[in-house]
């Protein structure tokens, strides 16, 4: 199981204010939390460590072990932005709180499952009202229709 070094949250941190994946409650300075190394979600220590040293998101496979970083003196933030390592050797890719996420992608998939059977219904209500006019009321009006036919190739 790899180790995971957490991040203390000082006033400067991009993660201030976002929400634990477990919790819910945002990050405030001084909180340590931790980054999942598979989908960056992240977590309060406590949290990490509660969920049995596992990712909470959905899917993932994220685990890791946090291990215990000796107090340093307080350093003044730099200028610019830290990339922060994790293991020291690979880079972990941090996500905005508001990626696309399952919910999203369950939101669209169903709503163009709704718009694919409101299409396909329409096209039953006119298959029905077409039956209905034609062998029931005897209304002719397909003739018309009929003798347009010749000029569509002429159109397209």
């Amino acid at each position: 199981m790899p180790s995971l070094r957490p991040i203390t949250i000082d006033k400067s941190n991009p993660f201030l204010g976002e929400g634990c994946a477990l919790c819910k409650n945002p990050f405030a300075p001084g909180d340590e939390i931790v980054i999942c190394p598979e989908d960056a979600t992240r977590h309060h220590v406590q949290c990490w460590q509660s969920n049995n040293n596992r990712c909470t998101a959905l899917g993932c496979t994220g685990q890791g072990l946090v291990i215990a970083i000796p107090a340093r003196p307080h350093r003044p933030a730099p200028s610019t932005p830290q990339v922060i390592t994790a293991n020291g050797a690979s880079k972990v890719r941090t996500l905005p709180t508001r990626s696309f996420h399952l919910a999203q992608s369950c939101l669209l998939l169903s709503i163009a499952v709704s718009i694919l059977i409101f299409a396909f219904s329409c096209f039953g209500l006119w298959a029905i009202a077409d039956y209905i006019m034609m062998e029931i009321f005897h209304w002719q009006y397909r003739p018309l229709f009929d003798s347009l036919l010749p000029l569509l190739p002429l159109v397209f």
